[in-house]
């Protein structure tokens, strides 16, 4: 058995150094453009995130969407979200009609002198909310871009992820998202991007198909305009 697998390796090692690598060519062709949807891009965004077990809830402004949220909370009874700073919500006004309900906006961030207690104290929380930086209707994705403003805890630690979305950072897919002006210099600068598609989800346990296992067991998009 040994022989055998010296004799094998002894092979390999000759044909290392004639082993023939392609060259390399200067540009690699870009893929073909997929089709073009039949249907308005939120209509494409809501069918895919319904696939995906995701909740769509579209609202034709931002008094349509407090009011919307406002009763949500209401009725999970929320007293502390854990979520992005407001400055960074498409509606910032949306702080103080939340605040006038005694509900608590917790920064997603963490100072970093107390990871694991602050880690503990926000596991408690049930709710989360953030913006997004775009919305991907082929697959109906949510990109979320990273920044000390943006915590991606708010996004992945409460069972319950509320995301608002402007209808107009629809893209027909993560191609042209990156194509977008900028887009790169952006990434660049973020501490992380992330790409959300649907709940979280695992079927590593007896082929059962489980949400929240990983992340949040319901994600709502609450697309405004």
């Amino acid at each position: 058995m040994t022989d055998a697998r010296s004799e094998i390796l002894e092979r390999i090692r000759q044909a290392l150094p004639q082993a023939y690598l392609p060259a390399v060519v200067e540009q690699v062709p870009a893929p073909p453009a997929p089709p073009p949807f039949d249907r308005p891009l939120a209509e494409v965004f809501a069918a895919a995130l319904a696939d995906m077990r995701g909740e769509l809830h579209r609202l034709p402004d931002r008094p349509a969407a407090r009011e919307f949220l406002r009763a949500e909370f209401k009725r999970r009874q929320v007293t502390q979200l854990l979520c992005w700073e407001p400055e960074r919500w498409p509606d910032p006004g949306l702080a103080a009609y939340l605040k006038v309900d005694h509900i608590e906006l917790v920064a997603s961030r963490l100072p970093g002198l107390r990871r694991k207690q602050d880690l503990q104290r926000l596991s408690s929380i049930e709710v989360g909310l953030t913006g997004a930086d775009a919305g991907l209707a082929r697959t109906g994705s949510l990109v979320l871009v990273g920044s000390r403003e943006q915590g991606r805890l708010a996004s992945l630690m409460p069972p319950v992820h509320y995301a608002l979305l402007r209808v107009d950072l629809l893209y027909p897919d993560l191609a042209a998202w990156l194509a977008a002006p900028g887009i790169h210099e952006k990434i660049a600068a973020s501490s992380s991007t992330v790409v959300i598609t649907g709940p979280s989800r695992t079927a590593d346990i007896a082929q059962t198909l489980t949400l929240g296992a990983h992340g949040p067991r319901e994600l709502h998009v609450v697309l405004i305009g």
